[in-house]
């Protein structure tokens, strides 16, 4: 099991950081990732809140991209309704070719409302404008000439000179949530990606969901085993109190929007999710014990989000020191 990078972007008004601040300090954490050895970095989109203050992954990647050697890249995720799909292919086609292939590209719906209505998009056809984005994605990337008749999208004769590095396109990842969306992806063969705390209950939510998408996949005809990642939210520290105390504050600044906003009535609280292994505010040890459990339900990348809430600088260093020296080897040295 292999461990990234995941910046969600939330950039709280009490954190007392400007926006050029902000992306200051995640770059910092992404270079600090490739010297630390971390497989990955992916930074989410989001639109117009604290909540979310990168509307622009390609931009963030690009930059980093100039200062990284090794380390992969990608948007975790890129909200395809909220663009049209040939700005989105020519975007991510750009950012490969200047990380000079090493892009990691993933998709998703996105799930805030306030983003839709503003943006003048209906909600419930999210998911619907994703995938059809999605296709024309993908015959940008792949074909010389192509013509496209959805929905939503309609191209006739079209071409893209800006076309990824790798072929026949990045190595690509699905965020999936609901059982529609699992099954789909494993019937179309692709990796996908979640938040746990998110989309399940407890950790046998979590194995319930991958099982699901690895029967679709294997049933789709798909050989061997699909890669599956988690984001959790962590934060390590000597003991189980100290790692508690330094980082309980920063979460709840994070899970107060998207309790009012992202999921309203969802009613779950640090402790809760910290007791259900969905989140992973803790020791060492007990982060061990808790990665066990999640690459037994399939997983084969951890992301760790780090800098929830404004946690300060140092906090998230000694967390991807411990994480590297100390997890990281232990579970590399299985695969």
């Amino acid at each position: 099991m292999k461990f990234g990078i995941f910046v969600f972007g939330d950039n709280h008004p009490d954190s007392g950081l400007s926006i050029s601040d902000y992306y200051r300090d995640v770059l910092q954490i992404g270079e600090w990732a490739e010297e630390l050895g971390f497989r990955s970095f992916w930074i989410a989109e989001h639109h117009f809140f604290w909540f979310g203050v990168c509307p622009s992954p390609q931009m963030i990647l690009a930059a980093l991209a100039q200062r990284t050697k090794r380390i992969k890249l990608g948007p975790a995720v890129s909200v395809l309704p909220f663009r049209h799909p040939l700005i989105t292919a020519e975007e991510y086609a750009l950012v490969d070719q200047l990380c000079g292939g090493r892009l990691e590209f993933a998709i998703g719906s996105g799930f805030v409302r306030q983003e839709y209505k503003f943006f003048d998009l209906p909600f419930a056809e999210g998911r619907a404008r994703m995938w059809e984005a999605f296709e024309l994605i993908l015959k940008a990337w792949t074909e010389a000439k192509f013509s496209y008749q959805g929905k939503f999208y309609r191209v006739e004769d079209g071409f893209l000179y800006m076309k990824p590095i790798q072929k026949p396109y990045p190595p690509t990842w699905i965020a999936a949530s609901s059982d529609e969306t699992l099954v789909k992806a494993g019937e179309l063969g692709y990796s996908i990606m979640g938040i746990p705390f998110v989309r399940s209950n407890d950790v046998p939510d979590v194995k319930a969901k991958h099982d699901l998408f690895k029967k679709a996949y294997s049933g789709a005809g798909h050989q061997g085993e699909p890669d599956i990642s988690v984001a959790l939210h962590v934060h390590l520290q000597k003991s189980d109190q100290v790692a508690v105390d330094g980082g309980k504050g920063y979460f709840n600044r994070y899970v107060q929007y998207y309790r009012e906003h992202g999921r309203p009535g969802w009613n779950e609280t640090f402790e809760s999710l910290r007791e259900k292994m969905l989140i992973v505010y803790t020791s060492v040890d007990r982060a061990v014990e808790i990665f066990q459990r999640y690459q037994e339900t399939g997983v084969t990348e951890v992301l760790c989000m780090l800098n929830t809430g404004g946690i300060p600088m140092d906090n998230i260093r000694t967390t991807m020191e411990f994480l590297s020296q100390e997890i990281m080897p232990q579970f590399e040295a299985k695969c």
